[in-house]
């Protein structure tokens, strides 16, 4: 219920009959504005998210990544936790 034209969106909110319909263009117009690829506004967002939960099994049932992934990514977001690589224990 965003007024921010620019908020990526849900399907839910994406297919509400009182909204403008979501398009690739809007995500081609917003990339170029931003200067970034949708890889890398992906990996931003898994970052997002691992620093405001340091979760791994939120970020495996949220984006549908793996363990390695989302351990990767808590790692980087919060160094200070992981004496020892829990990929390796």
């Amino acid at each position: 219920m965003s007024t921010n034209p620019y908020l990526i969106v849900s399907p839910l909110t994406a297919l509400h009959i009182d909204r403008p319909a979501v398009g690739i263009s809007n995500f081609s117009t917003l990339r170029d504005r931003i200067g970034i690829n949708f890889t890398q506004l992906r990996q931003d967002r898994f970052l997002d998210e691992a620093r405001e939960t340091a979760d791994p099994v939120r970020l495996m049932r949220l984006f549908g990544i793996t363990s390695y992934t989302a351990i990767h990514y808590v790692r980087t977001a919060h160094p200070e936790r992981f004496t020892i690589d829990p990929t390796q224990a």
